[in-house]
């Protein structure tokens, strides 16, 4: 029988089970955190640029710049080059895989006591990249539905879910119980029946939403088609909290665009902007406390042109201005392509129109206040729910909703609107004094609280 390469050795028992970054082999490149989609981003061996990135469980270091670099390094390239000598760069490997190096006694290399013990987010990447490798015809259909070329898809490092007895299988082989599995949402049973599966991540493919647990939890879509009621387009982990947004990690220049879908965060990414999803129609106040926390300060999101969009652009702004960030809203009119479609058709300039001309969150609730107005009858609820809202804005948009509500004639009367504000700065937890003076400061309102007695 042929004998293995040490080559071949490596690629197949040591590179796969083995996360560089973690192990402090690639420290001097300056790895960041794992990110969203499974890579550590760091500086290029090749250029020096910190725009790399590297896959746990691989042996390359990619660099995407490809007019100034598109180098593709590898892991024992970094090591030789950092000094370690041949034999010294398989004994490490080696040593961090558990198994030992191929010999003349030993030249499959046997396997050397218990694997590391790994976290539940990293088997679960662990395992479902396995089933990626294994089916890869459900990866092949979406590249081919969405028309994404290889290193998109190599970039975004899908995985597959087959089937909870194959994943949880896999879990069980990497050290993770049933019972963590199913907490995690690795694995869905029936509520009131835990012995029995229930199947509505199968045979989709699968990525990988960050969590504050620091483990990832799992959304899966169809490969092709938009599904139905029963089978669903997307699908989540029943344990997913969406507070961190998808994608966030992968900063570029310019505003923060929040959407929907992953896939349309990933084709925002892939035309240059700094795209995220958030899984849901709004922005909710945990993603605009992690945004806020994080620093930003502007958002864009992209809503879908009808009643359902709107209402939830609302809600974003209600949730974001008064978290201090500016936020602005991209309808996309009726029958309008999303980011994935448009990335899909070449028309990224259309999108970075789109994008310039943002609405900000002023002018739109003053279109919006307008529109429930002409409704016949009047969407009183409407009006008064965005009236609820104008006094948390932040400083800019308040004045393109002074300017823009003056101008389609929505504006609240003074009083009533000073009034509302007293309101709203007492509940926001302001002592009575203070938000009085901050009243008398906005609408130069002075208001006096006189206490009587009632007879009778």
């Amino acid at each position: 029988m042929q004998r293995q390469s040490i080559t071949e050795f490596l690629h197949e028992k040591v590179y796969p089970e083995i996360d560089a970054v973690s192990a402090g082999l690639l420290d001097h490149l300056k790895p960041t955190k794992l990110q969203t989609s499974g890579t550590y981003r760091m500086l290029c061996p090749a250029c020096g640029m910190h725009e790399a990135f590297h896959h746990p469980g691989t042996h390359l270091i990619h660099c995407p710049r490809k007019k100034n670099c598109g180098e593709s390094t590898s892991l024992w390239d970094v090591m030789e080059k950092s000094g370690y000598s041949r034999k010294e760069i398989v004994e490490r490997l080696c040593e961090l895989a558990r198994v030992e190096p191929p010999s003349n006694k030993n030249p499959e290399g046997r396997i050397n006591g218990s694997p590391a013990p790994l976290s539940p987010g990293r088997a679960i990447i662990q395992a479902t990249q396995i089933l990626a490798r294994k089916y890869p015809d459900l990866l092949q259909q979406l590249q081919t539905d969405r028309g994404y070329n290889d290193e998109q898809m190599a970039t975004m490092r899908l995985g597959v879910y087959s089937s909870p007895e194959e994943v949880l299988a896999l879990l069980e082989e990497r050290g993770i119980s049933r019972e963590v599995a199913i907490a995690k949402g690795y694995i869905l049973v029936e509520e009131n029946n835990p012995s029995k599966y229930r199947r509505t991540m199968n045979n989709r493919v699968i990525g990988y939403w960050p969590h504050p647990d620091g483990d990832v939890r799992l959304w899966g879509r169809l490969p092709s088609g938009k599904g139905d009621r029963w089978n669903k387009k997307y699908m989540f982990a029943d344990s997913l909290k969406k507070d961190t947004p998808y994608l966030f990690s992968m900063r570029k220049p310019g505003p923060l665009i929040a959407v929907e879908g992953t896939f349309d965060g990933w084709s925002i990414q892939f035309m240059g902007f700094w795209g995220t999803a958030i899984g849901q129609a709004s922005i909710n106040a945990g993603q605009a406390a992690f945004l806020a926390g994080e620093g930003v300060t502007e958002v864009a999101h992209m809503v879908d042109g009808d009643i359902a969009g709107y209402e939830g652009g609302i809600v974003s702004i209600r949730n974001c201005e008064p978290a201090g960030i500016v936020t602005a809203i991209v309808p996309l009119g009726q029958g309008m392509d999303d980011p994935d479609a448009l990335r899909k058709a070449g028309r990224t300039a259309e999108f970075e129109k789109l994008i310039a001309s943002r609405m900000n969150a002023g002018e739109f609730l003053a279109r919006m206040c307008h529109t429930y107005a002409s409704e016949s009858p009047p969407n009183i609820s409407g009006i008064r729910k965005i009236h609820a809202i104008v006094p948390m804005l932040t400083p800019v948009s308040t004045k393109h909703w002074k300017d823009w509500s003056q101008t389609l004639g929505v504006s609240e009367p003074k009083d009533v609107a000073s009034v509302r504000l007293l309101s709203s700065l007492v509940d926001g937890g302001f002592d009575l004094d203070e938000a009085l003076a901050l009243v008398l400061k906005r609408t130069g309102f002075r208001i006096t609280l006189t206490q009587e007695t009632v007879n009778g």
